[in-house]
């Protein structure tokens, strides 16, 4: 599954439903409190609307919340602990995963320089503001 970040320009950042998951709990890691989305136009789901970042609902993340995020991303890029925050960071979104029932095999385990192409076009996204997330 992916998820598309899609700002008010137009612009789009494509990524695995697990790349987002690792960037946004890497975030949280570093600082970052999320602020909670704002549900979706003409959001009819059941009950109030949970905030969550981790679904393509077409969900927004606020101008504020979204520079928080890019700027403790950031913090984490040029952390000399980065290499060992991330390997603790996917061993636990990998561990939650199969917590739920989900399999992991050994070859979609993720690695932490599959991160490194990431960085740089999704923290310059970030740093230009409130996106959706579809």
């Amino acid at each position: 599954m992916a998820i598309n970040l899609r700002n008010k320009a137009g612009k789009t950042i494509k990524l695995s439903t697990r790349h987002w998951t690792v960037m946004l709990t890497l975030a949280e890691t570093f600082g970052w409190s999320p602020a909670g989305t704002i549900a979706p136009l003409g959001w009819n789901g059941s009950g109030e609307w949970g905030g969550a970042y981790d679904t393509n609902d077409g969900q927004a993340v606020s101008d504020e919340d979204a520079k928080a995020l890019a700027r403790h991303l950031h913090g984490a890029v040029v952390s000399p602990q980065l290499p060992v925050a991330l390997t603790d960071v996917i061993n636990y979104v990998e561990k939650a995963a199969e917590a739920r029932g989900i399999t992991i095999l050994d070859a979609m385990k993720m690695e932490p320089n599959e991160f490194s192409n990431i960085f740089s076009p999704l923290l310059m996204f970030l740093y230009d503001g409130s996106f959706y997330i579809e």
